[in-house]
């Protein structure tokens, strides 16, 4: 079992069944962070709903846990709907979301085209909402539901060419407080997770030269999002930081 550092705390428990038979819809599961929290739901009991551009990741993905793919792009609106549909229509419900899927931009703000940024943004943060929007009527019809956001370190921080990608985060922040007062009265909690520098494709394209030993594994944030889908009735996390150990990341 891997363990990770969350909050001044070590996580270090062991997966069982804890998720058997719930619906999850998880957003960006082709690679990386997201592909770690589908496999870690499937292996926790979920039926696991992977979404993404790319077919042929979301496809591996879905065979390899035994769950459902669903090609969707972030910013297209209806293709979210249908997300949706076709996961209540399969499944009949949606216990939890989480909106995963991410997009970055690294100019400075007077280089940055205008289609980058807006690109940016429909994906990490009204992308997090349409999910979200469309996703909430199934959980307020069974009076129960988890919705889990992706930040990132850049949500609580200003990283130099990144304005986009900080943006969004901050955004994401932000909205993930107003579900909490919008819906955890009515049975759904609302979580968000803040990764510091992680191993993925994303990070290793902005960052080449960087050793990926000195990162978070995308499996450090699944044991945090399997933590918060799994948390008790009786308490309630907004937002968890993902370091690993007791290192300073640099953003």
């Amino acid at each position: 079992m891997r363990s990770c550092y969350v909050d001044g705390l070590w996580l270090r428990e062991e997966k069982g069944m804890e998720l058997d038979n719930k619906v999850a819809i998880v957003t960006g599961a082709g690679r990386g962070i997201g592909k770690a929290i589908a496999v870690s739901f499937a292996a926790a009991g979920a039926k696991v709903v992977c979404t993404a551009r790319s077919k042929d990741e979301i496809n591996a993905v879905a065979q390899q846990i035994d769950g459902l793919a669903v090609p969707c792009d972030m910013v297209d609106e209806q293709q979210i709907r249908e997300l949706i549909d076709v996961t209540v229509n399969e499944l009949g419900l949606i216990d939890i979301l989480v909106n995963n899927a991410g997009a970055v931009a690294r100019l400075p703000v007077h280089e940055l085209p205008t289609e980058e940024w807006d690109n940016v943004l429909n994906v990490n943060l009204r992308g997090v909402f349409l999910c979200t929007k469309y996703a909430l009527p199934s959980m307020l019809e069974q009076g129960s539901g988890c919705i889990i956001n992706i930040s990132s370190g850049a949500g609580v921080v200003g990283p130099a060419n990144r304005s986009a990608y900080a943006a969004s985060k901050h955004g994401v922040m932000g909205f993930t407080k107003t579900l909490v007062a919008e819906y955890l009265m009515q049975g759904i909690r609302s979580h968000v997770i803040l990764p510091d520098a992680t191993v993925s494709r994303m990070r290793s394209e902005g960052f080449p030269t960087e050793d990926p030993d000195s990162l978070i594994q995308a499996e450090d944030i699944a044991d945090a999002a399997l933590f918060l889908a799994t948390q008790r009735a009786t308490a309630h996390t907004l937002e968890l930081r993902v370091s690993q150990g007791l290192r300073t990341r640099t953003l």
